[in-house]
Order: structure tokens, then sequence, then C-alpha cells
């Protein structure tokens, strides 16, 4: 259970090993928090010299040092029953006091426990108190996504006016935010004393909110411009992590408004999403099941063989942490598919395979926006198409702001036939997250989508588009390839495949094949892309 401390001498550890009940005199050694190494409880790193407790999400408090003492002792008792002598020994140095004080000191540690997640303190009729790990926490921590406390905007106008106007747009983006799956966002009465005495110590409110960042900002209103400001601190150090302004013509304030909420909320979400993937990155050891998640999906955005076994390394690991936790699943299938779609040629196996862990991520987690995207994504790059596409969209009505879940309904609607639906989609995606490392990807689905529909500029400018994000990207050369050789463009073709195979020089014909039917599955298009390859690939050969 804890890490990085021995608690028990050798024989109390074989009799913790065998489950057995350890005994009363080694639960009532006095508690000296100066000696007491670090340990966990799932996510919760817990430092006794210091008090000091750090969650999952990136928060952190200090207890009192009863409060700690307690929660040692009852730590050091490995779910045994603590009798409340055997409390009174180990943490008030066997001084008799009242039942309230030590009522009033697990009710402390219950909603620390209610906090982390990891762990309950349980109340055994008659006997005593035991701490009990949950499921999660024995098998690691899950993690979640961080936290973020919206403080009320300021109104810089200087029309009293504005004040419900700077309120309301406050409102307005903890909805927009809570649309979207990157960030937790406290609801705006968490925050609403802070309206009228502007917060100054960061660090002592994100103790007491749980949060990890705090978004404060204004409204201004000069002549015809109306202008939003916001700056994104990071609790622990105070330290402005990202500030950017919005503005826009007031003359039609009630759409603009919502513009600006949308376009912020937008631009935030995938700030922190990248802040936690630089996070999850940097951090060494006791890493999360949804730090792992993060960096299975930085990985992803480097493209290649190498970064998509890293993803599907991470997303496994993070399995590891928590078997059951639906969004590890969904993001393994989601590399391994990712990377089965980009250099694998077809094998029947490898889709079952893939399917096994859609399926058992939609178990665990049926509900939730992310898993639902992830797994929508996998569908449709194993040839499943129409088994992810309603899953997609259910995500988009859970929350229309996740960006990835448009992403998953672009790729499934146009790999369905539905090439205008899928590039609304990309539309929608690029405007959900618009510093998202997916762009590129996007991109060249779009390329895609119109070059099925034969729509050749179109589909030129979407693949030169994402070329220019990621020069490196093959699927963008391939398909250029074929649109040039039939449009008799022989020379830029075989320009294209030439310098594709340079970025992949162990890509043969057949895998080039694979990935053309893939990507122009039930399209007239299909037979015409592939007779382009093979001739520009035969003449490359002559």
């Amino acid at each position: 259970m804890r890490q990085g401390s021995d608690f028990l001498g050798a024989d109390d550890s074989k009799s913790e090993a065998r489950g057995e009940q350890i005994s009363s005199a080694s639960l009532r050694v006095s508690i000296n928090l100066a000696d007491e190494p670090p340990f966990r409880l799932g996510g919760l790193a817990v430092n006794p010299p210091l008090r000091a407790l750090d969650y999952a999400d990136g928060s952190a408090e200090t207890l009192e040092p009863r409060v700690m003492e307690v929660l040692v002792a009852l730590c050091r008792a490995t779910g045994s029953v603590m009798s409340r002598d055997d409390l009174t020994a180990a943490c008030w140095g066997g001084t008799v006091v009242g039942e309230d004080a030590i009522q009033r000191v697990i009710q402390r540690l219950r909603k620390v426990a209610d906090r982390a997640e990891s762990f309950a303190i349980e109340t055994i009729t008659k006997a005593g108190y035991r701490l009990v790990e949950s499921v999660t926490a024995q098998h690691g921590a899950r993690g979640d996504a961080p936290s973020l406390a919206v403080l009320p905007f300021a109104n810089r106008s200087g029309r009293d006016k504005d004040e419900g106007l700077a309120w309301g747009f406050g409102e307005d983006l903890v909805d927009a935010l809570s649309q979207g799956v990157n960030v937790r966002v406290l609801a705006s009465s968490a925050t609403a004393k802070f309206r009228d005495r502007p917060l100054t110590d960061f660090p002592g409110a994100a103790r007491r909110l749980g949060v990890r960042y705090f978004l404060e900002g204004n409204i201004r209103r000069t002549g015809e411009t109306f202008r939003v400001t916001a700056q994104l601190i990071e609790a622990g150090t105070s330290a402005i992590v990202w500030s950017q302004r919005f503005e826009g013509e007031a003359a039609n304030l009630a759409e603009l408004q919502g513009d600006l909420v949308t376009e912020v909320a937008a631009a935030l979400g995938a700030t922190i999403y990248k802040l936690e993937m630089d996070r999850a990155l940097r951090k060494p050891s006791n890493l999360t099941a949804w730090e792992c998640t993060a960096r299975a999906l930085a990985a992803i955005r480097e493209y290649g063989a190498e970064p998509l076994a890293r993803s599907i390394a991470e997303s496994l690991r993070a399995i590891e942490i928590a078997p059951d936790y639906g969004l590890a699943r969904a993001t393994y299938a989601l590399a391994v598919a990712g990377a089965y779609l980009s250099v694998s040629l077809p094998d029947p196996a490898t889709e079952n395979d893939i399917q096994v862990h859609i399926d058992r991520a939609l178990v665990l987690d049926p509900d939730n926006a992310g898993v639902l995207a992830a797994i929508a994504s996998a569908s449709a790059y194993i040839g499943r198409p129409h088994e992810g596409l309603p899953r997609a969209l259910r995500a988009i009505r859970l929350r229309p702001g996740h960006g990835l879940a448009h992403y998953a309904a672009a790729v499934c609607a146009l790999l369905s036939g539905q090439e205008r639906e899928g590039i609304r989609h990309c539309e929608d995606f690029l405007n959900a997250e618009p510093e998202s490392h997916l762009h590129y990807i996007t991109h060249a689905w779009r390329g895609i989508a119109n070059a099925r529909l034969r729509d050749y500029p179109a589909a030129k400018a979407a693949l030169a588009d994402s070329l220019g994000l990621f020069p490196g990207n093959f699927i963008a050369l391939l398909v250029l390839t074929g649109i040039a050789h039939d449009q008799g463009q022989h020379k830029e073709a075989a320009d294209r495949l030439s310098l594709a195979r340079k970025l992949e020089p162990d890509v043969t014909l057949a895998l080039s094949h694979a990935r053309i039917a893939r990507f122009f599955a039930g399209s007239t298009q299909l037979d015409v892309m592939q007779a382009a390859i093979s001739a520009v690939w035969v003449q490359a050969e002559a």
C-alpha cells in the first residue's frame, strides 16, 4: 500500500502478506511525524513531516498535525481496525480525549478521502475505525483532467450597466468550458465571493478549492469595440501561463458576446490540455493513468512508427495502472488503430484485437464523451466507420465543445460516404480546438474528403495546409501523387512520390495501396487513385 516506507518489521510484513491483523501493540506505537517517510494512497501523495497532501489533479493542502497523525496511524494499520484507545495512544500520547475530538479528526479525513477518491474511512460499530483503499487506488492512481476556477470578470468599461455584462460573460464561459473534456470547471458559485475582493493568494485559494488553474479577465467597451482580456494562472506558482485578447465590433453585442465566449473557451481548453501534456511528459514517475493517456496523445502528434509505438506503450501503461479505466482502454484502441491505419497491411486478427478494447472501453464508461470519441476514431481506422459514427455524434451531444468528438465524426462520416458532412465536422473541430496537435491530420482528412468528391482544387489546398504544419506527412504526399497523375501532371506526381519515399524509404507499393484503400473505401475514386499510384510507382522503378 505504502511506497517508499516500511512501517512494519519483518514478521509484521509477513503477517500483512497473509492478510492477518497486526498486533494491538503495533497499532499503539506513538506517531512522530518528523520520522515518517512520504507515501501514497493511489493518486494522493502524503508527506507527513511537512503535513502536506498533493492530489492527483495537481492541487495541494496542508493538514493539521493531529489529523496527519491519525491518517498515518490508520495507514500503518494496513486495513486493521483501530479502536479509540489505539488512536489516543498513537496520536494523543495516551491522553484521554473526548469522542468529539476523535470524530472531528475523522470527519476532516473523510473530506480528504472524498477529494482524493482513493480511500475511505470506515466506522466499525463498537470497535473503531479503519482505512480502506479503493480498487482504483490499489491498482494505482487513475487521475483526472486538471481543474479550473473562473474568477468573476471585471468591468473595465467605466459604465455601471456593464457590470451585469461582465458577470454574465464569466457565467457563460464556465458553461462553455464545461462542454469540453480537457478541463474540469468549478461552478461559478465557488468563486462568487471574489467579485468584490480580488484574489491575491492563489496557492492558498487553490488548496481550499482543489484546483490547479485560475482564469481571470475583464471586459472593456471603447467606442465601437468590445474587448475581452483573459489570463490563465497556474495556482501553485501564481505564474501567468497564458494571456490573450479577444475583440470585435460592439454593434451587435449579444451575438458578439456568444462568439467571444466560444472563442475564449476553445483557445483556453486547447492551451490547458497542451500544458498538461507537457507536464505529463516532464514528470519522471508516479504517473496517473490520465497522465499516461496525455503522454500517449502527445506521441500521436509526432506521427510515424516510433511515436506511434510510444503512444501504444503509454496507453498500455495507463491500463496497467487502472485496468478498469475506460479512457485508458479507449486511448489504447485509438493508438493501436492509428498505427494500423498508417503503417500496417490488412490483418483481420489485429482489427479484432482492437475491437476487443473498443468494446471493453464502452462497457466501462459508456457515457464518457472522451471514451466515445476515441473508440469512434478507432472504429473508423479499422474500416468500421458505420459503427463509430453514432458514437461520435453522441459524444458531441454530451460535450458539444469536445474537439476529438468532431474529429471522430468527420473521419467516420467521410469514410461512410458522407464526405460533405465529414468536411463540416473537420471545420467544427478546427474551431473547437484552434491550437490542437491534430490539425495537420484534420487538414489531411479534409483533403481526402474533397479528393473523394473529385474537387481537386479544394483537396490540394487542404493537403497543402497539412504539409505546411507537418512536411513529413506521407499520406498527404501520397494522395497528392494520385491527384497530380489523374490531372496529367506527371512530373509533379513523380516528384511527390519521390519525396514521400525519401521520408519513408522502407514503404512498399502494397502498403501504399492498403493506405489508399482505407482512405477511399466505398468511393468511386478508389480505382482511379490506386491506378495512379501504381503507374507513378512503376515509372519510378523503371
